[in-house]
Parts: structure tokens; C-alpha cells; sequence
């Protein structure tokens, strides 16, 4: 009984000393918040981006859990990513949302300590998500004959395991509970000025390794594309030149939503220790942020043809869509081959099967 009782008063303490620690910074720094229309702004368009999040990433994980011909490895992987966004939106993007809404943070220091590390911990598992499936790919693609010989179960397992587990690590650690303070000009709390080994490298291993690996594992795809033979080529030259231009695009849109979305806040927050920027500017990254985690069902969703058509589907509006994809595809068979000339288009479905490493066939 006296060891409960002192844990009990232990955590007490603990609890008084995080609150005291919130309410003196939050009140010796009034004043040094963000503007009004600012976070109106950024609480707008942060709502909007939460609510497609929220919808796009449960209606991809209903299209493939539901489509049999949509239960591959990556679809899997893509599944388990979109869990872990629907996590980290409903969880860390809409306290940040409220508090822009309240303009303050209004659910206390422990609440505050909670979503720092819940951020931690499920956008490191986004980012290894997206760079992991990246290095699946790559294997897929240039490394087929490897990806054929090992053991389907426990690569899915190491891969999934893997994507958790190592934003997981930067939790277990003896400070837990004591590292972040309330930031007034962010309206939520950041990690102490005592742990910047802890920041630096939650910044290099959660967020700068996965997307070097996304973007290194893409242009070697992309340069196997390229560099396929050119009797493949030759003899299936449209179905090669449609697989060129869907993988340049998914390339360039993760290139920018890395770029435009995650790269900001990390770069600020590096170079502006001391918070000298004006508290809008963090208002703007921060909704950058945002509408980036919003954003892995456009790429790894909507710009995957049999993904796509499976949502439509499950939205019952598959014929309308699909009948103006068809239209568009032959207006572009068209324009490329020349007005009033009959070309063979062929098929999505043969258009899909094509290998990124095959040869030419025989």
C-alpha cells in the first residue's frame, strides 16, 4: 500500500509541476501568438484537408480489404499506411486544429506532452510507410528475380514490423514525461532546448532517411524504365511510354509533398531555434505539414488505375467515371498519332500488366 501511495503522489507531483510549468509560460508569453486571421486561415483549410484525409484514406482501405484482386503485398502495405494516417489525423492534426480554432491549447500539458510524441511516433510511421513501400517496389521492379525467391509472409511481417518499430524507439527512453514545454507562439508544445540530440535525430532517422529513400528508390525506377531494351520498346512501345509517364508522375508528386510539405516546418524549426520568426510564418508551415499528411491517398491511391477504379466503385459512380477515363484515353491516342488516324489502343488492363523489367517479349 505505501508504494501505490507514493506512486500515486509521485504522479501528482509530476502532474502539478507540468501544469505550473504550463500555466507560467502561457501567461509570461501572452501576446506572442499567432494573429487572428492566420489561424482562421490555417484552421480552414487544415479542417478541410483533415476531413479529405479522414474520407480518402478509410475509402482506399475499403477498396482493397474488399476487392480480392486488390490483395497484394503492396496493397497491404498501403492499407497499413492509410490506418496509421487515420491515426495520426484524428489524433494529432485535429488537436492542432482545435487549438487553432480556440486560438490556445486548451486540453492541458499532459494532453500537450501526449500529442508531441504521438506526432513523433505516428509521422515517423507514415514516412517509413511511404519509404519502405518505395524499397518494395524497387525490389519488384529491379530486383524480381530475388523478390521471387524469398519468403512472401516474413517479408510482409519485417516490412510492417519495421514501419512501427522504429519510430517506437525514440519513446523508450527515461525522460518520457519531462521533455517538452508549452510554446505560446505555436499554440502546442515542442521538446525542451536540453534534448537536442532527441530532435536532431528524430529529424535524420523519422524523416530525412525515409525520404531519401523514397526519392533515391524512385529515380532508380524511373531509370530502369528508361533504360528498358529497345526491342521491348519497339514492339511495345505505348504500353512502355503509359508506365514512363504514371511513374514520373507519382515521382513528382511525392517529390513536391516532401518539398512543399515536410521539408519547411523541419528546415524552421532548425534554423529558428530561438523562435525568432513571426508566430504566422509557423501557422503556414504548420498547415503545410497538414495537408501533407493528407495526401498518401492521391499517390498511392488515386494515381493507381485498379485503386482508383475500386473506389469508384465503392462510391457507385465506376461507370461515369470510367467512361470519361476511356474517352480522355483515346482523345490522347488521338493527338499523339494524328487526327482521323485509326490507332489500336490497348487495354488498361494489358497497360497494367506490363513489367517495368521485362524484355521484350518473346
Amino acid at each position: 500500500m505505501e508504494g501505490i501511495s507514493s506512486t500515486l503522489s509521485a504522479l501528482q507531483n509530476i502532474t502539478l509541476n507540468m501544469t505550473m510549468d504550463y500555466n507560467i509560460t502561457n501567461s509570461s508569453s501572452s501576446g506572442a501568438g499567432p494573429s487572428a486571421l492566420a489561424l482562421r486561415i490555417g484552421a480552414v483549410v487544415m479542417l478541410i484537408s483533415l476531413l479529405w484525409g479522414l474520407f480518402a484514406n478509410a475509402l482506399t482501405m475499403y477498396a482493397i480489404l474488399t476487392n480480392r484482386e486488390l490483395k497484394n503485398i503492396t496493397n497491404m502495405f498501403i492499407v497499413s499506411l492509410c490506418i496509421n494516417d487515420i491515426m495520426n489525423l484524428g489524433i494529432s492534426n485535429l488537436l492542432v486544429l482545435v487549438s487553432y480554432f480556440m486560438m490556445t491549447w486548451s486540453t492541458g500539458l499532459i494532453v500537450c506532452e501526449m500529442v508531441t510524441h504521438f506526432t513523433v511516433l505516428l509521422m515517423g510511421s507514415s514516412l517509413w510507410h511511404t519509404g519502405l513501400i518505395a524499397i518494395h517496389r524497387l525490389i519488384v521492379v529491379c530486383f524480381n528475380s530475388f523478390y521471387k525467391k524469398i519468403s512472401k509472409r516474413s517479408y510482409t511481417i519485417f516490412v510492417l514490423t519495421t514501419a512501427r518499430i522504429v519510430p517506437l524507439l525514440f519513446l523508450i527512453q527515461p525522460h518520457l514525461g519531462n521533455m517538452v514545454h508549452y510554446e505560446p507562439k505555436l499554440l502546442r508544445c515542442i521538446i525542451r532546448q536540453g534534448f537536442g540530440l532527441y530532435t536532431m535525430l528524430v529529424s535524420i532517422v523519422l524523416m530525412i532517411m525515409p525520404s531519401l529513400m523514397l526519392i533515391i528508390c524512385y529515380i532508380a525506377i524511373f531509370i530502369k524504365v528508361h533504360q528498358s531494351s529497345s526491342a521491348f520498346r519497339a514492339t511495345r512501345k505505348r504500353e512502355w511510354l503509359r508506365r514512363e509517364i504514371q511513374i514520373t508522375k507519382m515521382f513528382g508528386f511525392v517529390f513536391l509533398v516532401i518539398i512543399l510539405g515536410y521539408l519547411p516546418y523541419g528546415i524552421v524549426r532548425s534554423i529558428d531555434k530561438k523562435l525568432l520568426f513571426s508566430a504566422d510564418c509557423y501557422v503556414v508551415i504548420s498547415v503545410l505539414y497538414a495537408v501533407a499528411n493528407s495526401c498518401n491517398p492521391i499517390i498511392y491511391g488515386s494515381m493507381d488505375r485498379n485503386i482508383r477504379r475500386a473506389c469508384f466503385k465503392a462510391l457507385n459512380i465506376d461507370k461515369k467515371c470510367m467512361g470519361e477515363e476511356e474517352r480522355l484515353r483515346k482523345l490522347s491516342a488521338v493527338n499523339v498519332n494524328g487526327h482521323g488516324q485509326k490507332v489500336e489502343i490497348p487495354s488498361d488492363e494489358n497497360t497494367e500488366a506490363v513489367p517495368l523489367n521485362s524484355n521484350s517479349p518473346k
